[in-house]
């Protein structure tokens, strides 16, 4: 019988309904979601969100107790991991400790039998890609930590398969290593047109290399949109709080008469808060909470008052020097 879908036949994976139990615990709750072809995806969220098990499900490590997983519009229930045409990269790398940097690129094509001169154009070319060509002859336990993780990365992309899942690959390596890697990553990713789909707790890296992020909590979806629209305009409370650094600040507020009055100080309501205060059906908002960005915020000296007419202290009458108060004002976003 040919499953084959045509609602999303632009997406690698389609995901629909997907649920998994640990016993009584429901680990992932009805999660429904797409990955473009061609387009890097990531799964966003806290340790115990379910971004693992989302792909190790993918890759057919693990069973789920219900829902479906399409590849290329195929539903791929019962299909073995190995037929599955799926590069997985894992944080603990899993490299080969008796093979050196070659031969572990070179892995994936021995075992499909691919001509030893054609394996041989392959890694040469993806190790220059990734600026390894000088550690293949190495063996994994005389490489730095970002010589091994670059190895893993090329044994996985020196294959075209339907999907990439990565499971945090790049975070235990220090920051400008990891900084370095995921930029790679990316440009790797558009110059071959490859689909990605990579987990990670990091909103800073999801906002540097995600074409969209899909965000977890607690096995469900939480929203799915550009990491700059989960940014600019979050779901809720907790995803305001969950992405950015420093944290977005949460204040009581009330809104009358136009103004919104914030620990004291009057604010102009921003043009995208006008219909949100004032409700449904005319009822405007009366008390809510606030989100600022710290970079919203500036700081703003205030002139002094004019001096008293006729003089009125030292100086002949002049106005204090420096004088004036500085209060904060918050701005919309740029």
């Amino acid at each position: 019988m040919d499953t084959r879908i045509d609602e999303r036949p632009a997406d690698a994976v389609a995901v629909c309904g997907l649920c998994k139990r640990d016993g009584p615990e429901k680990v992932l709750d009805d999660i429904s979601f797409a990955v473009p072809r061609g387009r890097f995806t990531v799964l966003l969220g806290p340790a115990g969100a379910g971004k693992t098990t989302i792909l190790r499900l993918l890759a057919g490590l693990e069973t789920a107790s219900a829902g479906t997983i399409f590849m290329d519009g195929i539903d791929i229930a019962g299909v073995e991991p190995k037929d599955r045409d799926i590069a997985m990269i894992f944080d603990n790398l899993a490299l080969y400790p008796h093979k050196t940097g070659f031969q572990n690129i070179a892995s994936p094509l021995v075992s499909r039998k691919i001509s030893r001169d054609e394996i041989t154009r392959r890694v040469e070319e993806i190790a220059v890609k990734l600026h390894i060509l000088q550690i293949l002859e190495r063996f994994p336990k005389t490489m730095s930590g970002g010589e091994r993780q670059r190895i893993a990365l090329g044994r996985a992309l020196v294959r075209s398969p339907r999907i990439f899942l990565l499971d945090e690959p790049l975070s235990s390596l220090d920051a400008p290593l990891r900084f370095e890697l995921r930029s790679v990553l990316k440009r790797l990713q558009r110059e071959q047109g490859h689909s990605f789909l990579m987990a990670t707790p990091d909103f800073n890296e999801a906002l540097a290399v995600a074409d969209s992020v899909i965000m977890l909590r607690a096995g469900k979806v939480v929203c799915t949109a550009p990491p700059q629209e989960i940014y600019d305009h979050p779901a809720d409370v907790q995803a305001a709080l969950f992405v950015g650094s420093p944290q977005i600040n949460i204040l009581p507020a009330e809104h009358s008469d136009g103004v919104i009055r914030c620990l004291g100080i009057p604010l102009p309501v921003p043009p995208p808060l006008a219909a949100a205060l004032n409700g449904p059906a005319g009822t405007p908002v009366r008390v809510f909470r606030l989100g600022i960005r710290p970079e919203n915020i500036e700081l703003r000296r205030t002139p002094p008052p004019p001096p008293p007419r006729g003089g009125g202290g030292p100086g002949g009458g002049r106005g204090t020097r420096g004088g004036g108060n500085t209060r904060p004002r918050a701005r919309g976003p740029p």
